[in-house]
């Protein structure tokens, strides 16, 4: 079998599967079919059933649980950080570029949130989280602070954007990271300061005062980030 007939094979069990997920017969968390029952239900050869879900595995769409077959990912935001992963080594995008997105991002989803408003619950949270991070160091800041940007996304309730910016955040972590081990102790001061900023404002629902405080919290990461 020549390599062009295989493309154009794999291409059809892609857009198969697609077709079922679109359909509703595969959602998040379903075994799909095995490739002998694709390939015979396609017409297609078992190198091109195997090459589609490895391409489709590769980018995070899929998973392979040993013994049991494959399944529709139940974390789809993974194919999304694999290709923010792939763009920044290719140099097609930059950390920079990322790090304005979020922000731009989180100015979106924190005036979201001030529409819709906060339940008592979600308060508590975040009140919470910010008064742990100034009993925190070390690692336990990078997941306390991470927690409480991922409360903002969550509170939103739109899962598109929680998709992405959970993909983001798993991207952004690793520098998160150096930046936290690396400020000295007034940046730490002035990070956590934007918290509690961030914070009061969706409390007061003072938008002007929010995006002041979302800009010096990614001001301070970009400098140290260099």
């Amino acid at each position: 079998m020549n390599q062009k007939k295989i493309s154009q094979e794999y291409e059809k069990a892609i857009q198969y599967i697609y077709e079922l997920m679109k359909s509703g017969e595969l959602t998040i968390g379903s075994r799909l079919p095995t490739e002998r029952a694709l390939a015979e239900t396609l017409g297609i050869g078992r190198n091109s059933t195997r090459e589609a879900l490895s391409i489709m595995h590769g980018m995070g769409l899929i998973e392979r649980r040993q013994g049991s077959g494959n399944y529709i990912s139940e974390n789809v935001g993974q194919s999304i950080k694999q290709t923010i992963l792939m763009m920044i080594a290719l140099k097609t995008i930059t950390k920079r570029e990322v790090c304005e997105f979020r922000r731009m991002m989180e100015k979106s989803v924190c005036n979201a949130v001030i529409h819709t408003g906060l339940t008592k619950e979600q308060r508590e949270r975040l009140e919470s989280m910010v008064n742990q991070m100034s009993m925190v160091t070390g690692e336990n800041l990078v997941d306390t602070d991470k927690a409480f940007h991922e409360e903002l996304i969550a509170d939103t309730g739109n899962n598109l954007w929680i998709t992405l910016m959970e993909a983001v955040v798993e991207v952004y972590r690793e520098w998160i990271d150096y930046v936290i081990k690396h400020a000295d102790g007034i940046k730490k001061k002035k990070l956590l300061k934007t918290h509690e900023m961030i914070y009061d404002s969706l409390i007061k629902k003072d938008i002007e005062t929010l995006n002041a405080a979302i800009d010096e919290h990614y001001d301070i990461i970009e400098e140290l980030l260099g």
